[in-house]
């Protein structure tokens, strides 16, 4: 598994494993936040989104405020998606794309923020896309 890339300050003790999903289908935009170790998790749903790029840059800042949320002020943060990664690891913001300045602007009040690309298997926060039941309390 690849390394965390520090998106912000250094690794501390209390840095907690948050992974973020986003699904787009029939104009319906969803997104999945989950602290596997914890178990707490959120799901929205958008009906504002354009097309799944929207989905997956929002789970990302989703995860982020629900991190602050939580008071976890360090997080690792796991997606699937390798464009929203790698724009995030390479400081390059796509094209019309205002959920990369948004998610920077949130990582400015973070203590520490890594990121790393997961495969779809590994990644838990899809999962919550596709229960009727939700395994988590």
């Amino acid at each position: 598994m690849r390394p965390f890339v520090s998106l912000k300050g250094i690794r501390s003790p209390h840095t907690q494993l948050i992974q973020t999903d986003g699904s787009f289908k029939s104009g319906i935009s969803r997104t999945a936040c989950l602290f596997p170790q914890s178990r707490e998790y959120m799901l929205r749903t958008y009906l504002d989104h354009r097309h799944s790029a929207d989905s997956e840059w929002c789970s990302v800042l989703d995860g982020i405020r629900l991190a602050k949320e939580l008071d976890h002020g360090a997080i690792h943060l796991e997606n699937d998606c390798l464009g929203v990664v790698q724009a995030l690891v390479s400081r390059r913001p796509p094209k019309h794309m205002d959920y990369y300045h948004a998610i920077l602007d949130e990582i400015r009040q973070m203590d520490y923020i890594g990121i790393r690309w997961i495969p779809r298997e590994l990644n838990r926060a899809d999962d919550l896309f596709h229960r009727k039941k939700l395994p988590y309390h």
